[in-house]
């Protein structure tokens, strides 16, 4: 049931995906006027990077989900 006197947020929650699960959205949600704004990524491989980083600051940054971003993309 719909609640038209509020608003309401939906927020995807995966628990332990496969690691060869390759994360984007779902193509019904895609089109030339809503294109998507990160470009899909492999869970296992980011996974084990983040893993192996023990979320410590390196040398390097951390992989996070902005490096996915498409260029030219907003979260607005």
């Amino acid at each position: 049931m719909v609640n038209s006197e509020k608003e309401r947020f939906s927020i995807p929650f995966f628990f332990n995906p496969s690691h060869d699960v390759m994360v984007k959205p779902l193509e019904e949600l895609i089109s030339e006027e809503s294109p998507a704004k990160y470009k899909a990524y492999n869970w296992g491989k980011f996974f084990k990077t983040r893993k192996a980083s023990n979320f410590k600051k390196l040398d390097v940054e951390n992989i996070q989900i902005h490096h996915f971003q498409i260029s030219g993309s907003s979260d607005k």
